[in-house]
């Protein structure tokens, strides 16, 4: 009774305090998904495991805060009854277009009718739920401190920062605008809903899902498959050695040099720069594959968030295969309701008539892109240099966009060949250097710590800090040093054989049983060994979760 007692005790207090709220890279993560994994299996009937689900989201999630779990059921109840409503419209709009003849010009202005009414409902969403949005990102740039209780909130002590805030607002968005434009039909069910906007393995870094392609595939999870789980199982594993063993390591390097530039000579800050891109990309995509492989072994394919992205040929394609979900976003819903406004189509006609051919695409392909950029920016985080970073990438692509054909032209007169590989090696350096000089906006702190990274790169060379172990002196001995760079290797390695069409986990899977556990029982020894954790570290810090 007293060992009861004891975990109810423990129970009640994780639930009134964010001392336990869980991140995916500790042990507790860990307890609580064998947990969840062992009753869904068991459970049959398809109706509870939603429930399932549900419970499951709801005790994630709670874990932040009981204030911030009311926050997001309220906008998941914003989101319910304006979708309900605009649905509704739509109904009326159907029922009362029946038996009616109408030209293509009159249909438009009959639907329109409707339109109007349904962006009144979309509108007033808008304003609440982006509106706590942005006063949460206000709030976090200001330096407000995150509190526990609505009292703390009221009286002015800080500001509740709800779970992924940034990302389940953005698909909210996304389900209502697609409700409006018809592309999808409300869900009538709030506990639907509900369960789809909590799902836990993605509430903190995303992916940005679509609510009605998931609602469709939590509505029929498939039975249990030996095959699957294991496949699951594999990518959360690899997640895992990306955080923990790579990313974790990197990042110990890189802030105690971007921490005190003016300790470091120029080799060693050129060495920060390059490991912050890998550091990032080891950090996000890993906790991507923690995510997407929690899902698969319950049967649910979320989105894949990157495909390679260190081997794209230009700024361009780079956001391709970078944060894909977000991309995908920025384009359904600010860059082609932009690009396709008839306002803004006619401004583009009008150019072209007054022979500005080459004026009017440009504004047709900059105001749109500038519009996604700011925003991207933005969403990151409301400093300058947050807003620099997207406006920096915003004239990466619209430089690659509109210089190609001299490029070209360039290539031919110097007779480059683009079929060797020596040219291809070249555009992965491009556009990876591209990469890092951006990341540098936000690594030290801002628009200055941009410009002291690159006077610290140039100020001071001393290249032998090379060979008489000064790198080993900056939180990372030879041998964590050693491990971390293997291990970038590695990731580059594996990315690599993705990109040339191999299937590693088939690979795996095709071969004989003890060599498979074999493989199983190393990678999960490396992660055992090798992860960095201990006194003083901190398991919540995954790059994006606190967008």
């Amino acid at each position: 009774m007293a060992l009861l007692q004891r975990l109810w005790d423990l129970f009640t207090e994780m639930l009134s305090t964010t001392e336990y709220a869980m991140s995916y890279n500790q042990i507790r993560f860990l307890v609580f998904l064998a947990v969840f994994f062992t009753v869904f299996f068991l459970v049959k009937f398809k109706p509870i495991r939603k429930v399932w689900i549900l419970i499951g989201n709801i005790f994630f999630y709670i874990l932040s805060g009981k204030a911030a779990l009311f926050i997001i059921l309220g906008t998941a109840l914003i989101v319910y009854i304006t979708s309900l409503l605009m649905g509704m419209v739509y109904k009326r709009y159907e029922k009362a277009k029946e038996g009616i003849e109408l030209k293509p010009k009159e249909q438009v202005a009959f639907l329109g009718k409707y339109k109007r009414i349904t962006k009144i409902f979309l509108w007033l969403a808008l304003v609440l739920i982006l509106g706590l949005w942005i006063y949460v990102k206000i709030g976090k740039f200001k330096g407000m401190p995150s509190v526990d209780s609505f009292k703390q909130w009221f009286t002015g002590m800080g500001i509740i920062v709800p779970l992924g805030i940034s990302y389940y607002t953005l698909s909210a968005v996304g389900y209502l605008a697609d409700i409006y434009w018809r592309k999808t039909k409300p869900t009538y069910n709030f506990l639907n809903l509900l369960v789809v906007m909590t799902y836990f393995p993605h509430i903190v870094q995303g992916p940005i899902s679509k609510y009605d392609k998931l609602l469709k595939q939590i509505n029929n999870i498939p039975k249990f498959d030996y095959t699957r789980v294991c496949f699951g199982l594999q990518r959360m594993l690899w997640g895992y050695i990306k955080k923990m063993v790579i990313a974790d390591r990197l990042i110990i390097y890189t802030d105690a040099v971007f921490g005190n530039l003016a300790n470091y000579a120029g080799v060693e800050v050129f060495l920060a720069v390059v490991f912050s891109g890998m550091q990032l990309y080891a950090d996000f995509s890993g906790c991507m594959d923690i995510v997407i492989g929690a899902s698969q072994v319950i049967g649910i394919e979320m989105e894949e968030n990157f495909r390679q992205p260190f081997f794209a040929k230009s700024a361009t394609e780079f956001w391709t295969r970078w944060h894909m979900t977000l991309s995908g976003w920025t384009k359904s819903y600010i860059y082609l309701p932009i690009a396709m406004s008839p306002k803004f189509m006619k401004l583009v006609r009008t150019l072209k008539k007054k022979k500005l051919k080459w004026l009017s695409s440009f504004i047709n392909s900059f105001i749109p892109l500038v519009s996604v950029w700011i925003f991207t920016g933005l969403w990151h985080g409301t400093g300058v240099d947050y807003l620099m970073w997207g406006l920096y990438w915003c004239a990466m692509m619209t430089l690659s966009n509109e210089t190609s054909f001299i490029m070209k032209k360039v290539g031919k007169v110097l007779r480059i060949d683009e079929t060797k590989n020596y040219f291809r090696y070249w555009q992965y350096i491009r556009t990876y250097a591209i990469f890092v000089i951006g990341k540098c906006f936000t690594a030290a702190g801002g628009l200055a710590g941009f410009v002291a990274i690159w006077r610290s790169m140039f100020a001071e060379h001393r290249l032998w800090v090379l060979f008489d172990e000064s790198l080993f002196t900056h939180g990372l001995d030879r041998r964590d040093f050693y491990i971390a760079v293997i291990g970038m290797l590695i990731m580059l390695l594996i990315d690599l054989a993705h990109e040339k069409g191999a299937k590693i986990r088939e690979a795996i899977a095709a071969i004989p049983l003890p060599v498979r556990w074999c493989i199983y029982i190393t990678a999960i020894v490396v992660v055992a060994v090798l992860a960095i954790y201990g006194p003083g570290f901190d398991a919540s810090g995954f790059a994006y979760g606190e967008y």
